[in-house]
């Protein structure tokens, strides 16, 4: 009988050796077999695959193949890292796993007690450390609170923060990124390329401004001045850009813009000066027997800009603030404003030799 019930016994052990033998060999199998031991990070362009490596792997079990992928299956995981929009991990081989991340995108730095307080498109901070970031410009000019990372900048005026995240996304979009984005005490947004910088002052018409600046950009290249776009409306054909340091303007240039496929590049001096060529200089061969110039003293043709500087343009939509000599005769004489000259024929601006 004793026999009989030990036997019992032992029978209804096995079962339970056998449950413990198969928990036991699947948590090995688990965290031995599914341990990650390589990572392949893709889709960053900030952060080094190191650092999104030790982020995205940041807790305990987060080096287990399983609980990486069932982790980041839930969208709402990224949103604890503030720099990231998402993460995908996919399984290569149990101890092989790819991590794609989506960065949000960073549209500059601001300074902030020796940190660098970086934000996003949207005008949320995503990090704030001493690291400087390739390709991220600095931004000037904006004076902030205490930043938060995952919070909005704390700019205490509202309508200048929705200004800055506008600019942001615009210049995003049409580029070209700057080397520095500065504000300057207006408001009013000043764009910094090596030794030029590019007036854009308020937000109308951004988007356009900043479309056209990417096209005659390669012409300002290796010159050192200031470009006028502040004053730009979709109806103007020509902007100024004033050659010298920044700031020590000399003498101004006029740069056409929407120039078609077919025209030619503009031509440069060794000044890196912008000319134009024979052919445009030489006046139509029966200019002499013309009998007119097309051009009409039309007070209507002078107008002003935001800080009360006196704008001419002419015909062919050239446009000057140098009006320090008067404009002559409505003939067909040459118009001069001391700088240069607008052929009443071609309506091309010329500098003075």
């Amino acid at each position: 009988m004793e026999l009989q019930r030990r036997k019992k016994r032992n029978l209804l052990k096995l079962p339970l050796l056998v449950f413990f033998a198969v928990v036991v060999i699947g948590f090995a199998v688990i965290f031995g077999l599914f341990h990650i031991r390589t990572v392949d990070v893709t889709g960053n362009e900030f952060y080094s695959a190191e650092e999104i490596r030790k982020m995205v792997m940041s807790d305990s079990l987060a080096e287990n193949t399983i609980y990486l992928i069932w982790k980041y299956s839930d969208p709402a995981t990224a949103e604890e890292l503030p720099f990231l929009n998402a993460v995908e991990v996919t399984m290569e081989e149990p101890w092989h796993v790819q991590i794609r991340v989506y960065e949000k995108t960073i549209a500059g730095y601001l300074m902030f007690s020796g940190s660098r307080v970086y934000f996003d498109i949207d005008g949320n901070v995503v990090e704030i450390s001493g690291e400087e970031r390739e390709g991220i410009p600095p931004v000037s000019g904006v004076s902030i609170g205490q930043p938060v990372v995952g919070e909005a900048l704390p700019v205490a005026d509202e309508t200048f923060l929705n200004d800055i995240i506008s600019n942001a996304r615009a210049l995003h979009q049409s580029g070209p990124i700057p080397d520095e984005i500065h504000y300057d005490e207006q408001q009013k947004l000043i764009l910094y390329f090596g030794g030029s910088r590019v007036l854009m002052g308020d937000t109308s018409y951004m988007e356009q401004k900043l479309e056209e600046l990417a096209a005659i950009y390669p012409q300002m290249e290796g010159m050192s001045g200031t470009l006028h776009m502040e004053t730009y409306t979709p109806e103007i054909t020509s902007v100024r850009f004033v050659p010298g340091e920044r700031g020590g303007e000399e003498e101004e240039l006029i740069i056409n813009l929407n120039k078609s496929a077919e025209e030619p590049e503009a031509e440069t001096n060794e000044a890196g000066e912008i000319v134009q060529s024979d052919s445009e200089n030489a006046a139509p061969e029966n200019s002499a027997d013309s009998g007119g110039s097309g051009y009409v003293e039309d007070p209507g043709r002078f107008s002003s800009d935001a800080s009360g500087n006196q704008i001419y343009t002419d015909e062919a939509g050239n446009v000057t603030t140098n009006l320090d000599k008067p404009y002559l005769g409505d003939d067909g004489q040459i118009i001069s404003d001391g700088y240069g000259y607008i052929d009443p024929y071609t309506g091309a601006y010329i500098l003075n030799q």
